[in-house]
Order: structure tokens, then sequence, then C-alpha cells
């Protein structure tokens, strides 16, 4: 599986397949992992049938340490 921060993947033609989200807590309490994250947006673009995640965007915030990451699975042509 492909996976790309940038929106675009130069040279690259691609089918949107739809939006692909995570959410953990990386405080010590939570003790979230960001390796797991990656693959539950992994396997839900495996569902929709796709073989790559772009624009992956992860935002962490709050006293708890909230992260949340998302990206589009897309379809390569």
């Amino acid at each position: 599986m492909l996976i790309s921060t940038l929106p675009e993947l130069p040279g690259r033609t691609f089918q949107v397949l739809g939006l692909v989200t995570a959410h953990a807590t990386l405080g010590a309490i939570g003790g979230g992992n960001p390796q797991k994250m990656i693959q539950q947006i992994i396997e839900q673009a495996q569902r929709f049938g796709a073989d790559a995640i772009v624009d992956v965007k992860t935002v962490i915030g709050g006293d708890s340490a909230h992260c949340m990451m998302t990206g589009t699975a897309v379809k390569l042509s």
C-alpha cells in the first residue's frame, strides 16, 4: 500500500474512493500507538479496494495528546 502526505502523486492518476480516519490518545495514560493508526487507515483503504492513500494528515492536540489521522483512499490508474 502506497501512503503519501502529498495530495497528488506526480506522474500518476487515480480515482478517489473515500476518506479513511483513525483516532488515538497518545498520552502516557492512553499509550496510543501511531503504527496502529497507520494500520487502521490501511485496513479501511483496503476495504474500499484502494491501493494507495494520499493526502495523509495527522493532528495532535489537547491535554491528553489526542491524535487524529486522515487520508484519502485511491485506486491508481
